[in-house]
Parts: structure tokens; sequence; C-alpha cells
């Protein structure tokens, strides 16, 4: 009878008692809470952070011996993407990631909390003036318009001429997302005139800010649509003109 209760005991422990051990460090003062649908962007341990920032805490997911199996490794990002807007936090940069084991039921974690320093650039700039400067400028580059992403955040954005930074002739600035960490008027390209007319090339900013090189040219006489490759699978960014 004593060992039919040990056993029981043990079966318990390994398939009920579950316990997961979540604790923060603040490092810093946290900033105001982000909403729900706010997007943390994650950044894998090799893979550099593309902006300005300091940490404001960091944040450890382990697991104890006896913790039930289950769980996923986006299940465990989500934990922190959550603890990350209670805190305030932009992004979280991935320090230590352990995956489930013989002896640890569940992915371990350990990430810092991130908030950028620096000011994105960002056109202070109408849509209704945007498009005033369009309709009365005589001398518009075929570039220049608003134009439709095919990105998963329906993306619309302003393009006209700008060299406010060095070996810049155009930007390229959001007019409207569904992406919430994204304002109206930030930056998404810079672009400068290629080697002949029709050809451009630059910078696009992925929605965790990556920078990207890309260059494209018009395809003979089509100039309301262009598009860059974003990935080796496949995938290509296409703008169409409105």
């Amino acid at each position: 009878m004593a060992m039919k209760n040990f056993l029981l005991l043990l079966f318990l422990t390994l398939f009920v008692g579950c316990t997961v051990v979540k604790s923060y460090t603040p490092k810093a003062e946290p900033g105001p809470v982000r909403a729900a649908d706010y997007s943390i962007y994650v950044y894998p341990e090799k893979v550099g952070v593309p902006r300005p920032y300091e940490v404001i805490g960091t944040m450890s997911i382990r697991d104890t011996p006896f913790t039930v199996f289950g769980g996923s490794f986006e299940g465990e990002l989500d934990t922190l993407r959550k603890h990350a807007r209670k805190n305030g936090a932009d992004a979280l940069k991935l320090t230590s990631v352990e995956q489930p084991d013989f002896l640890h039921a569940k992915y371990r974690m350990e990430a810092d909390f991130l908030r950028f320093t620096n000011a994105w650039e960002n056109i202070a700039l109408s849509e209704e003036e945007l498009r005033a400067y369009l309709r009365e400028n005589p001398k518009l580059d075929p570039i220049e318009g608003i134009w439709l992403a095919n990105d998963a955040m329906q993306s619309r954005v302003g393009i006209m001429r700008n060299n406010s930074w060095a070996g810049r002739d155009f930007v390229a600035f959001i007019l409207r997302s569904a992406n919430p960490s994204w304002r109206p008027g930030d930056k998404k390209l810079d672009l400068a005139s290629g080697e002949r007319p029709g050809v451009y090339r630059g910078v696009y900013y992925q929605d965790d800010y990556r920078r990207q090189g890309v260059a494209f040219s018009w395809r003979g006489s089509q100039t309301n649509v262009f598009a860059f490759p974003l990935s080796d699978d496949g995938f290509s960014s296409i703008f169409t003109r409105e």
C-alpha cells in the first residue's frame, strides 16, 4: 500500500504539480504600459539590435524538476511580450534559449527588455499636404506618389523628394498601417536615383527596424508597380500605385 501511495504521489507531482519560475529584475524606470496589440519585436541571440537602446530590465522563465510537460517556444515568447508591454518596453533581446530535454519539460529563456533611445525619423506631413504637393508640383519624379504595400500590415506609404539625408533623393513614409508601433509619418524607405532613369537604390526598414538594401527598376514603361525581394525564399515586397 505504501508503495502504491508513493507511486501515486510521484505521478501527481510529475504531471499535475506544474511549477514555472518567472523572475524579473528591473534596471531602469518602467515606461508607460503598452497597449495589448503593441508590437514587441524579438531579436534572437545572434541578431544585432538595429536601433540604440537601453536595457530596462531582464526576465527569465525557468522550470523546476517535475514541471508538467507542455508549452512551446511561441508560448514562452508570448509570456515575455506581455511582461515587456507592462514595463513599457519596445523590444526583447533573447540572451539564452534552452530547449526541452530529458530533465526539462519546457523551454527556458532569458531576455533583456529594451527601450529604444533614439527618435525614429518622422516626416511631419499629413496626407492632405502630400496630395497638395503631388498635385501642385509640375516636375515630379515617377516614383513620387501614394503606394499600397502587400505587407501583412496593409501599409499605405507616401513617396516624395527629400534629400535632407546625404545620399538620399526620396523618402517613403507611413500614411496608414495596422501596426500600432508605426506612426503616420514614420520613415519606411530611403531611396536614391540609380545609374539611369527608372533605377532606384536604397534601404528598406522592416517592421522590426532592421535595414535591408534594395534595388529595383521600372519594368518597361510600367510605372504603377515596383517590387524588391525581402528574403531568400522568394517573398517580395510589392508596392502598387494608388
